[in-house]
């Protein structure tokens, strides 16, 4: 039979055990530069509102980019604790965000204010989904159920472009999204 100290000490080591799973090693982003300004973003939204009428549009990391940084903004009100989303694309609909937070957001430990990002886009229930494997800051990992948060901020930004997509296809630097009315 186990004593109460034994039941201290399962509970810690099955909790240590769970805590260290969700951790995962640092997402690294690609070095391409990209630009964000609200200029590039109403021109990524004119594209989209254009690709309506032709069936679909392609933007650039720096387009999308743009496009998602002034969503986030204007959807988030006041508290909003990030300053820019960078996003980039490689083949087979993989991505890598950067998402650049304000001063104070994360601890001094972590080095640094950005949490770097890598997942899949897809179309779900005609909306563009964004699904989180990966997520660091500062050198410190995690994968699971831990990014669902941060997947739910970032698709609610994309439910807010107002277009109906139908498919997503992602290269090196660009991404091409099919949309229906």
């Amino acid at each position: 039979m186990l004593s109460r100290r034994n039941w201290v000490l399962v509970a810690v080591a099955l909790f240590l055990i769970a805590s260290l799973a969700a951790c995962a090693a640092p997402v690294a982003v690609p070095d391409r530069d990209i630009e964000i300004s609200v200029d590039t973003a109403l021109a990524a939204q004119e594209m989209l509102m254009a690709g309506m009428m032709m069936g679909g549009a392609e933007l650039t990391e720096s387009e999308f980019s743009s496009l998602l940084t002034v969503l986030m903004d204007q959807n988030s009100g006041e508290a909003n604790p990030v300053d820019a989303i960078k996003v980039w694309f490689e083949p087979g609909n993989e991505v890598m965000a950067q998402v650049e937070l304000v001063e104070g957001v994360l601890p001094e430990t972590f080095g640094g204010n950005t949490l770097d990002l890598s997942g899949t886009l897809d179309v779900d229930g005609g909306q563009l989904k964004l699904m989180l494997d990966g997520a660091s800051a500062g050198g410190f990992g995690v994968s699971g159920a831990l990014l669902a948060p941060v997947s739910d901020q970032i698709n609610a930004a994309l439910a807010g472009l107002g277009a109906v997509p139908v498919d997503v296809e992602t290269a090196e630097g660009s991404v091409s999204v099919g949309i229906g009315m």
